[in-house]
């Protein structure tokens, strides 16, 4: 703007000498009556000479306009380039929204995702459909708990996935970077962390989503497990809430006693269930599943054994047609609709209890610690919940991927998905947020807390999985604790893990 007011000024500073000069010739052309002949031609003549001398004077003076204007456009047009470059350039750094806040790519980018619905991912996931409003698309596909994390698996063990982003617990997350199939994000996290406020973020939570120093994924959902209840229909029967097994075991038989086909629903349809759930009773025993130094497994002992003894008779006395059979997702159902009044699972499962479009016990669910054995510890784990990219995403695509993430999981998105759950982002929460904040916290601050992140930590999770959930085919606990622990020595000593 300054230089194009300067070429003004010069142009009209031109137009004005030019104005003079076109008056200065019409003086000597306009045909003036010519001096008498009896004038003296002495005059005459320095008269002549005088029109001479200024006719050549403004021509000079007419030059040194015109040069300056012939510099000055030329530096203007030297000026159009770079700031035509700068315009293409704030295009292309241009947001999206404030809802948002990344750069708009130039291109169409299309996103799949995929993973489990419950209300805090469903919330996270309109905060990625926000990013629509510019050149990308997403095609989010929900599935059963057991089922999404299957085909996840699959999908990334083909090294060219079709899917791009994969949702899962810090568990999950750590079983997929184990086998190679999780991209590490450091680079990406140390890029933007400033500009996304990631240090907002909890060092623990980002450590439970670390494996050797390779961080898998942005936590956006702190978890944990603990007790569900109708208080409606436990106080028609005049029960109180179990706070330990052995109430539990006393309380469930009295519920199936009064008629309802579940006493006390934990779900234990799957391996991976089967090891949270193992790790956490073992926890709340005191012992962890491997030394934390040397890796060697503890699973296998009298607590090991006493651990997973309560869980099949949580199974087999009370929920011995579902425990077994149900997903998360059935488990969840299964209070919404009054089936179950008495339970352990998920706290992001909370917020679902009073979602009038899916529950017939709106404001009846209440919430307690999860169940102690021993002390003061209860079974419970410190969890968290975050995206990750699979191994096999095109390169091109990665960042822009990354900064999705990041949009969906920035401070404004988390204070919305604090309705709906616990978040990883120090300090933010929801005046509308789920009931059961202080069964979770104290779940959480009493509870086991997060998975070892040991290198074998990842490998004995795996076998315990593989091996408890054949309890439901009738391998005795010993018997299977024992396989585990054959399987883990041999693989572990085999990758040179102990």
């Amino acid at each position: 703007m300054k230089a194009t007011s300067r070429r003004w000024w010069r142009i009209l500073a031109a137009f004005c000498a030019l104005t003079l000069i076109a008056a200065a010739c019409g003086d000597d052309d306009d045909g003036t009556p010519a001096p008498a002949a009896e004038a003296d031609t002495s005059t005459a003549a320095a008269t002549e000479a005088s029109a001479d001398e200024a006719e050549m004077a403004t021509e000079e003076e007419m030059a040194e306009p015109e040069e300056e204007m012939a510099e000055e456009e030329m530096a203007t047009e030297e000026m159009a380039e770079p700031e035509e470059e700068m315009a293409e350039e704030e295009m292309a750094m241009e947001l999206i929204s404030d809802e948002c806040p990344i750069p708009n790519p130039s291109e169409s980018i299309e996103i799949d995702l995929m993973g489990w619905e419950f209300p805090i991912v469903s919330q996270y996931a309109e905060e990625v459909a926000d990013c629509e409003e510019g050149n990308y698309s997403f095609n989010y596909q929900f599935l059963d708990s057991v089922e999404a994390r299957n085909a996840m698996t699959l999908d990334a063990s083909t090294g060219a996935p079709t899917f791009e982003v994969y949702q899962g617990s810090n568990a999950f997350i750590g079983e997929l970077a184990n086998q190679g199939f999780a991209l590490p994000l450091n680079d990406l996290i140390d890029k933007y962390r400033d500009e996304f406020n990631l240090d907002q973020i909890d060092a623990a939570f980002w450590d439970m989503a670390s494996i050797d120093g390779n961080i898998y994924s942005i936590p956006m959902i702190s978890n944990t497990m603990h007790v569900f209840y109708n208080e409606p229909a436990m106080a028609e029967l005049g029960m109180s809430v179990p706070t330990t097994f052995a109430e539990a075991f006393d309380t469930c038989q009295q519920i199936i006693a009064s008629g309802y086909d579940i006493g006390f629903l934990y779900m234990l349809s799957a391996g991976w269930a089967w090891q949270i759930e193992f790790d956490s009773v073992l926890g709340s025993l005191g012992v962890t599943p491997i030394d934390p130094v040397s890796g060697q497994p503890n699973f296998n002992s009298p607590e090991g054994v006493q651990a997973a003894t309560l869980l099949r008779d949580m199974w087999q006395t009370c929920a011995p047609d579902a425990a077994g059979s149900y997903s998360t997702d059935d488990v969840q159902a299964a209070f919404q609709t009054g089936e179950a009044i008495l339970g352990h699972t998920w706290a992001s499962r909370a917020g679902a209890m009073d979602d009038p479009e899916a529950s017939t016990v709106v404001g009846e669910i209440q919430f307690a610690p999860a169940l102690g054995t021993v002390g003061d510890t209860v079974a419970a784990p410190a969890y968290i919940d975050g995206w990750m990219i699979p191994v096999g995403t095109p390169e091109d695509m990665v960042e822009h991927i990354f900064l999705v993430m990041l949009a969906a999981t920035d401070l404004e998105s988390q204070e919305a998905a604090a309705e709906f759950g616990l978040v990883t982002r120090t300090g933010v929460s929801h005046p509308n947020g789920p009931r059961d904040a202080a069964a979770a916290e104290a779940s959480l601050v009493r509870g086991r807390g997060a998975d070892l992140t040991h290198p074998a930590a990842g490998l004995a999770r795996a076998k315990l999985g593989e091996a408890l959930v054949t309890i439901l085919d009738g391998t005795p606990v010993a018997d299977a604790l024992a396989a585990a622990e054959a399987a883990y020595l041999a693989e572990a000593s085999e990758q040179g893990l102990l």
